[in-house]
């Protein structure tokens, strides 16, 4: 290779990197959008829906792993997406919302998945030589039961506008969590050093289990307490 080409290789091998990484930058803000956008449909919530508000089980058990998951939340994140875009585009639904609303909840979920494939593939390229561990078989099997429980509240409510708006808000409130988690993650990454694993029950002082509430919701409002979504 002549030397005149030699900064274009350059130039390409360090763009190529940043480029990546902004599939992750963008999941973030991404995520958050979404949450504005599903929070809408939180206002005027009806008191003849609080009698089907319904306890969704958030697997909690899962946040300890997810905290310390380094090399899999990308993965965890694909998954969250999937699942919550699926839920939407559920055929038969009475949306809570206006239509055009409701569309750009759709949209905002579609991009969502796929910045988080994007970002889970670039994922999967750097640790395509290491099989996914234990800690994310578990977050995997108990993220799809939790979505499961979602959509059959929606099907025996034969997908009824309270169904809808309760639904809503448990997803919302999924999000915010695991986008808190996220954040978490990003913070003690650097502290936790490459030599320390996660073990459930044997923990380092740097790798203390954050606790994440929910976001409380006042009734009085006009929006059921979260406490009837999982808590």
């Amino acid at each position: 290779m002549t030397p005149k080409y030699l900064w274009l290789v350059a130039l390409v091998a360090l763009y190529i990197l940043p480029i990546q990484s902004l599939n992750c930058v963008y999941l973030d803000d991404t995520i958050l959008e979404n949450v504005k956008l599903l929070g809408r449909t939180m206002t005027g919530f009806p008191l003849r829906c609080l009698k089907d508000i319904t306890d969704f089980k958030f697997p909690k058990e899962i946040l300890p792993y997810i905290q310390h998951m380094k090399k899999e939340i990308n993965a965890v994140s694909y998954r969250i997406s999937t699942l919550a875009l699926t839920i939407f585009n559920l055929k038969g639904s009475i949306p809570p919302v206006t239509e055009e609303h409701w569309e750009r909840i759709r949209s905002g979920l579609f991009d969502q998945v796929r910045q988080a494939h994007e970002c889970f593939m670039d994922e999967e390229k750097e640790n395509r030589e290491h099989p996914h561990s234990e800690d994310f078989l578990t977050v995997y099997l108990e993220l799809g039961k939790y979505f499961f429980r979602i959509k059959k509240f929606l099907i025996n409510k034969k997908y009824s506008f309270c169904a809808w708006k309760i639904v809503t808000v448990e997803i919302r409130r999924c999000f915010i969590i695991f986008s808190k988690s996220r954040k978490l993650l990003k913070m003690t990454s650097g502290k936790i050093g490459k030599g320390n694993i996660y073990k459930p029950g044997k923990r380092h002082r740097s790798q203390q289990v954050y606790t994440i509430k929910p976001p409380l919701v006042d009734p009085r409002v006009t929006v059921p307490v979260a406490a009837g979504f999982g808590r």
